[in-house]
């Protein structure tokens, strides 16, 4: 406490809130500690934070001025003037000074009409209180637990047990007799508020919980659950209630700031989110979800204050509040293998790599995960160091061992593992969701569906809105032959209120939210659909929901474009393709039977809109010269690559590299690349993120598309080959190092695929030298858009529902999956 306050005084106020903190953990129930320590955060503009601290020290010393003017102040801070004026009505009661009331009326009153004085507000604001004359240590005299009947300890075993389990029906339906008897056992209705909670029935969570902070007021985490129900259900005047009712009962409780924290996050209180979780995070550093809360909501503060030039904290204090607070975290390789991915989903990458970095040097290879997550932030930031060396070492930590070290989408961008590795990588991955596939029984079965029923196809993604994978599929969604599918869209995703989203919800018969149910709910929704054939367009890429699938909720469970590659499940059945991206020969690499699809594997849509095409100074570019372009993301691009393109701008005294790197950290990289292998820097020109519309509209001024490999370009590439840029290729050996390849084929090409990295570059400068070359190709993708089965969305959705009855034909004749070819034939089973 004496720390504390030397440091409050000093204003170095987040070294003494953290004293605070250190100081009540030791003596929960010490007045002076809550409240210097709301004071504290008053005074370090955390004012929303202090509120709960300071409820308690008046409810802990109810007769205290200072406490009532101090919650007064943060109050009307906080514009929550009723509750303001309600307080001072009760001041006389608490013995103020009619000359103190007065001050405080005149003050609420210039709040009220928008006229205070900096001046009154400085005079009024709290002051830490000094260790001479401490209050009594006060705990709160209040009702934490129903009255004991020994009757009710084996119901409360029971309805344990089944929590714990997961069958939450069975508990509420047990439960249910037991308060009737018994209305006032407030455990019993708290414990049928969770699992209500659980199955997602708010409402019923609602009633339960209710009831139960009415019987024992005095349990935080009864309060906090009660709160989450209220976020649940978009009612905001509860949440804040509830949670900070919560926290006075218990301001040490992390999770509950958390809680507090993402409830405002859901309701953009960005500000109240900001506090919450950075007050969760000092008292819980390891708190995962509450340091991702953190980071969230400074992110989401600085984006609003620049787009409004409303300073407000200024757009860069909170992040860097919350950057420097999470690298503080990452102590060591565990808790950096955990915050390194949430500065990654900002595109904080270069933070993430320093302390992955840090960690790595600090404690070598251990854990083995250490160095592919490295790896894998410095290809975002096309940072090259020891690049040769780190995949080299990756490669021999994967290849050492049968722990699953690598993440199977990072080791399909690494040159030195071969299919034959990636399959044996995907299936180490696979083995994570073996508990998910022990617990498929516990679904219900359900109903059969008559002979005559349409088929019902279900589609997981949480790409349903603004995406790439929702760019290409649109279209296909749309054209399903609803006379003979019923199509099911399954949403794990943000509803981002876009045009795509709404355009999605209204392609599919069903468009179901499940982004709140647990796997098992999730899962027990398709099977009681009855989707006959459930399609995931995830795979093992960020926020996939493979658990559903584990619990095999259909009878036949397909992977399907999300991710270029297999999966190595045994839950997964099919894997669509087409005989370009995995050739006959290749598929004993593959635990999935290989559904064949003619031309390609990929959809276009064919309804996209396109603006108008931009002059190209209006894009950034030179009005002449050559432009190569690549859209891809920047990790797919490799030194090998980059110095290959570097040689043809070095031959092509004209040209320019249009990219798209999102961090401004990539784009030095790049630049600082290019510079060393001697092309000036200004030649590569980046292009800022643009609208799906206006996208399209500007590839139409670049000259030739140049594709990278192990990765491939995939949206990018149908993009420009839509837009009639060519696309120059050179495939490898894996699903993902191929789709370009079976893109340009498709469209009828082929001279764009380059034999080996030597032509390509060799095609690179021929087609930059060679304008009618160039013209012919372009003329050839023109009369393509006509042509080509590949821009014809209806001839596609027909192949893939001739593949879809096929898949269900076998089934219903009780067959094994087969490898399905592209004109209907059937070949053995790939290897298991």
């Amino acid at each position: 406490m004496a720390e504390g306050l030397a440091k409050h005084l000093q204003g170095a106020f987040e070294e003494a809130i953290l004293a605070y903190l250190r100081a009540l953990r030791e003596r929960p129930h010490r007045v002076v500690a809550c409240y210097n320590l709301a004071v504290a955060l008053i005074d370090s503009g955390l004012g929303l934070a202090a509120m709960p601290l300071l409820k308690r020290a008046v409810l802990q010393q109810p007769n205290s001025q200072t406490f009532c003017q101090a919650l007064l102040y943060a109050l009307a801070r906080s514009g929550r003037l009723a509750e303001a004026h309600q307080l001072l009505s009760e001041a006389p009661q608490r013995g103020f000074p009619s000359e103190t009331l007065e001050r405080w009326r005149v003050w609420l009153h210039d709040q009220d009409s928008g006229t205070e004085s900096a001046l009154a507000a400085s005079a009024l604001a709290p002051r830490p209180a000094d260790l001479t004359r401490e209050f009594a240590d006060a705990p709160l005299a209040v009702v934490a637990a129903s009255a004991v009947h020994a009757r009710l300890q084996d119901p409360f075993a029971q309805a344990m047990r089944d929590y714990q389990s997961g069958h939450y029906e069975a508990l509420v339906e047990r439960l249910e007799p037991v308060l009737a008897d018994c209305p006032s056992w407030g455990e019993g209705h708290h414990l049928s508020g969770l699992a209500w909670m659980a199955l997602q029935r708010f409402d019923r969570a609602l009633a339960s919980l209710e009831r139960a902070v009415a019987l024992i007021p005095g349990r935080c985490e009864l309060w906090d659950h009660l709160g989450v129900v209220y976020a649940r259900l978009g009612r905001a005047d509860g949440v804040v209630k509830a949670f900070e009712q919560s926290l006075v009962l218990d301001p040490l409780r992390a999770e509950t700031w958390n809680n507090a924290a993402d409830a405002a996050l859901r309701r953009d209180d960005l500000e109240g989110a900001f506090q919450f979780a950075l007050q969760a995070v000092r008292l819980s550093p390891s708190l995962l979800e509450a340091n991702y809360c953190l980071l969230q909501a400074a992110f989401k503060l600085g984006e609003a204050s620049s787009a409004t030039a409303d300073p407000g904290r200024t757009a860069s204090a909170a992040l860097d509040t919350a950057v420097r607070m999470v690298k503080a975290n990452a102590d060591g390789p565990e808790r950096a293998i955990a915050l390194a991915p949430l500065l990654a989903d900002l595109g904080l990458f270069d933070q993430a790599v320093e302390i992955l970095e840090r960690s790595l040097e600090r404690s070598g290879n251990q854990p083995q995960s250490l160095l592919g997550l490295l790896v894998r932030n410095q290809r975002y930031l096309c940072d090259w160091r020891q690049f040769a060396e780190r995949e080299a070492a990756l490669r021999a930590l994967v290849l050492a061992t049968d722990e699953s070290i690598i993440e199977p989408f990072v080791a399909m961008t690494i040159s030195a593992f071969g299919p034959a590795d990636l399959l044996r990588i995907a299936r180490l991955r696979a083995r994570g969701y073996q508990e998910w596939e022990q617990r498929a029984g516990s679904l219900a079965v359900s109903r059969p569906s008559s002979p005559d029923a349409r088929l019902r196809i279900g589609y997981l993604s949480d790409d349903f809105q603004e995406h790439a994978t929702a760019y290409l599929t649109a279209s296909l969604f749309e054209r399903h032959d609803r006379g003979q599918f019923e199509i099911f869209a399954y949403s794990t995703g943000p509803d981002d209120g876009g045009p795509m989203r709404r355009r999605l919800a209204a392609a599919f018969d069903h468009f179901v939210d499940i982004r709140s149910m647990p796997h098992l709910a999730a899962a027990q929704r398709m099977r009681d659909d009855g989707i006959d054939i459930l399609v995931d367009l995830k795979g093992y890429t960020k926020n996939a929901r493979l658990e559903i699938l584990a619990l095999r909720p259909s009878p036949i469970q397909v992977s399907w474009l999300g991710f270029p590659g297999g999966l190595g499940a045994a839950f997964i059945d099919y894997l669509i393709a087409d005989p370009v991206v995995i050739p006959p020969e290749h598929a004993v690499h593959y635990d999935e039977s290989i559904a064949y699809l003619p031309g390609t594997y990929a959809p276009v849509d064919d309804a996209r809109v396109v603006a108008e095409t931009p002059a190209r100074a209006a894009v950034g570019l030179p009005e002449d010269g050559f432009v190569f372009c690549c859209f891809n993301d920047p990790y797919k691009i490799t030194p090998d690559i980059f110095d290959r393109w570097c040689r043809v701008l070095r031959d092509t005294p004209n040209g320019i590299l249009w990219l798209y790197a999102r961090t401004d950290a990539a784009q030095n990289n790049l630049r600082r690349e290019a510079q060393a292998r001697g092309v000036a820097p200004e030649r590569l020109i980046f292009a800022p993120k643009l609208p799906q519309a206006e996208h399209l509209a500007r590839l139409a001024q670049a000259d030739l598309f140049l594709d990278t490999r192990p990765v491939n370009a995939h949206t990018t590439a149908s993009d420009a080959l839509w837009m009639g840029v060519p696309v120059l290729t050179c495939p490898g050996d894996t699903f993902a190092s191929r789709v370009a390849a079976s893109l340009v084929t498709a469209v009828g090409v082929p001279e764009l695929i380059a034999a080996d990295l030597d032509h390509y570059e060799t095609l690179a400068r021929e087609l930059a030298k060679r304008g009618d070359a160039l013209a012919a190709i372009k003329m050839q993708l023109r009369k393509a858009r006509q042509e080509s089965i590949f821009f014809d969305s209806q001839q596609f959705v027909g192949h893939l529902e001739d593949v879809y009855r096929r898949m269900w034909g076998r089934h219903t004749k009780g067959e094994a999956p087969v490898q399905l070819g592209p004109a209907g034939e059937a070949g053995p089973h790939a290897a298991r």
